[in-house]
């Protein structure tokens, strides 16, 4: 279990202090697209989806902070030491163990068509098929098998039975590991079905023909997209794309950070919209938001400094999870139902938009 960690009251502010505190919450959003705290990492491992978004400046979802684009980040499962909320099939006909180990999840097979899938039939990934074009897995197969051929399944929510699947022909004997690109544009194996409607899971079969007993080591697989930002110095830089799309946010391009109080906005070192303070003259009121607990597992009360008003939050897609309107200055968040995950309480708190990270797991 995760400790909880109990909010903090914040500490009083002068003015110009006030000023620039707005504009960091405002832009705590944009931090767990541009690197992981310890707590987001501890937490990422019993998350359902595993997704990890990097390489992102937030256009969709902060309507305050103005770029050309946000490149849809990628997911990513890395399969060391952990197996990344992965199961067996329930399937007897497609059995295994998945076995955490450092190097790679290690896939035991009970018969010659071992499939694993990410997730249990209740969970799910909640994108569209056409969100993304590329997969890539790496992996090692020591075995012979005749005819080594993997296969991706791709599955609608709720349900064992796959849309269609994609065979991804693989080398035998490897000493070490070797990774694989799959284009998801690429017609699914004849009779299989179409791809299309929401992906709730992916799962991989083991390659064909392996024996009872033999075991495949699956090291990372990476859902993407090909087009994006092929800059390594540009802020939503996109590590997998194979094409860039002219669409790259660099240190001191223009910008709007959405405060009509600030001029010369512009994307700062730190990869945020920042502008400079033009007038701070005008005494402002005290604008706090506290969330406890954080990381929560059943409820999440948020207070205020003055009464909430709108909220809504998102989840880590950018998916409006909860709109509400709240004239209380506590309000209690039911999370007893949601996937465990990040999510973003976004607050127009004195009318200043501002972003607010909490976190929901279970114990």
């Amino acid at each position: 279990m995760h400790p909880t960690m109990p909010a903090q009251e914040a500490p009083r502010l002068n003015n110009m202090e006030q000023q620039v505190a707005l504009r960091v919450r405002r832009r705590l959003m944009l931090l767990m697209y541009l690197g992981t705290s310890p707590v987001n990492q501890s937490i990422e491992r019993v998350m359902t989806t595993s997704l990890r978004i990097s390489s992102c400046i937030v256009s969709l979802l902060l309507s305050f902070v103005i770029v050309p684009t946000c490149a849809t980040a990628q997911i990513v499962y890395d399969w060391q030491d952990s197996k990344e909320g992965w199961v067996p099939a329930s399937e007897s006909n497609l059995g295994c163990n998945l076995i955490e180990q450092p190097e790679a999840m290690a896939m035991r097979a009970f018969n010659t068509t071992p499939v694993m899938r990410s997730g249990t039939v209740n969970e799910s990934l909640g994108i569209d098929a056409g969100t993304y074009d590329r997969v890539q897995i790496t992996l090692r197969n020591p075995t012979t098998s005749g005819n080594p051929n993997a296969r991706l399944f791709a599955y609608a929510p709720e349900t064992n039975a796959f849309m269609c699947h994609w065979n991804v022909p693989v080398d035998t004997e490897m000493e070490g590991f070797q990774t694989y690109t799959l284009d998801l544009t690429s017609p699914p194996n004849s009779g299989s079905g179409t791809f299309e409607g929401t992906v709730g899971r992916f799962g991989w079969r083991g390659p064909w023909g392996v024996a009872n007993g033999d075991t495949i080591y699956w090291k990372q697989m990476v859902v993407y997209n090909s087009v994006g930002c092929t800059n390594a110095d540009a802020c939503n830089y996109a590590p997998y794309a194979e094409v860039d799309n002219g669409m790259c946010v660099l240190v001191g391009d223009s910008c709007d950070d959405g405060n009509d109080d600030t001029i010369n906005d512009m994307i700062t070192a730190d990869c945020l919209c920042a502008g400079e303070v033009d007038d701070v003259q005008d005494a402002q009121p005290s604008l706090s938001i506290g969330m406890a607990p954080n990381p929560a597992s059943m409820e999440l009360w948020v207070t205020s400094s003055l009464a909430l008003g709108r909220f809504r939050v998102l989840d880590a897609q950018g998916k409006v999870c909860l709109t509400e309107h709240s004239q209380s200055t506590s309000t209690a968040i039911d999370v007893s139902g949601w996937l465990p995950g990040t999510y973003l309480l976004e607050t127009h708190l004195g009318g200043i938009p501002q972003v607010h990270r909490f976190i929901v797991h279970r114990p």
